[in-house]
């Protein structure tokens, strides 16, 4: 075989109640061919009308790897390659954060932090000065939120231990800075705009990962004003109060400082049953900056 493709998997919002489902079906995938053929038929229904209605289903058994290669060969060949923005100044996620630094490291052979995360667009490549938002949070003697953007340079560059001069959109980079490791350490970067967000929101029909005889239980409920969402935008995950809803129209009241930008897509959940539940999503379309 011949390396053709890298292809990155992402996480997305809610994929933990379906976390067991994905990993049984992986570990225990042994079936007659007839339940196949049943199980094949039922998805075919279950797409029907949809974003994914006529999209290729192939069946496959990881134990006796069956139909492997024609995964890749699919992924290859009907996946397009995403169009890459390389001109636009360049904007990368944090889903990760480490310090790299041994237990009892010497003052002279101490390292900065790393971020991890995927490049959204632009070029990142050694020596870059760079800028982390929201970056430093603190509070003032008033309460309010202060905001204070952290300034490094990157020193290095690298993805699946190769060391690279600059990195491009797709796939996931590290990036190591001279940033005081005790701000990277235990992903305190991850996903770092305060204030009140306006959204078009759209709701699932149905909450997924629930099963129930009962509609009325898997129905996704309108949002109601004063409740209180689990909001992911990028990497960031943050508690948001619903201000005002209008229409497919809403005001969210986040719970702790988030960066965006206008037109960016985020996801919206429910508590329920003890469960954050994906219950739809949003595109933002104005956000307010409070004591920035």
């Amino acid at each position: 075989m011949r390396l053709l493709r890298h292809v990155s998997f992402v996480d997305c919002p809610g994929h933990d109640i379906l976390m067991a489902t994905m990993l049984n079906g992986a570990a225990v995938d042994l079936i007659k061919e007839t339940q196949a053929k049943e199980q094949y038929q039922q998805i075919l229904n279950f797409v029907k009308g949809t974003v994914a209605d006529g999209a290729p289903i192939i069946p496959i058994s990881a134990q006796l790897k069956y139909n492997i290669d024609a995964v890749n060969e699919y992924i290859v060949k009907k996946i397009p390659i995403p169009v890459r923005d390389f001109t636009s100044s360049p904007r990368l996620i944090v889903i990760r954060s480490f310090d790299v630094n041994k237990p009892g490291a010497e003052v002279k052979d101490l390292k900065g932090g790393v971020a991890g995360g995927s490049i959204l667009c632009g070029v990142l490549k050694l020596g870059d000065e760079i800028e982390v938002r929201p970056g430093i949070v603190s509070k003032d003697q008033e309460g309010r939120i202060l905001c204070k953007p952290i300034f490094s340079r990157i020193v290095s560059l690298f993805t699946e231990s190769n060391d690279l001069k600059f990195a491009v959109p797709g796939g996931l980079i590290g990036v190591g800075t001279k940033i005081d490791p005790t701000l990277c350490r235990a992903d305190r970067l991850v996903g770092q705009v305060l204030g009140s967000l306006e959204i078009n929101y759209f709701l699932l029909r149905r909450l997924l990962g629930v099963k129930s005889d009962d509609k009325k239980q898997t129905k996704v409920q309108k949002l109601a004003k004063n409740e209180v969402l689990m909001v992911n935008i990028g990497s960031t995950s943050t508690g948001g109060r619903v201000v005002s809803v209008k229409a497919d129209m809403a005001k969210i009241q986040l719970t702790s400082p988030a960066c965006t930008e206008l037109g960016e897509k985020i996801a919206l959940s429910r508590r329920i049953e003890k469960h954050w539940r994906l219950i739809g999503w949003g595109k933002i379309k104005r956000g307010v900056c409070l004591d920035m």
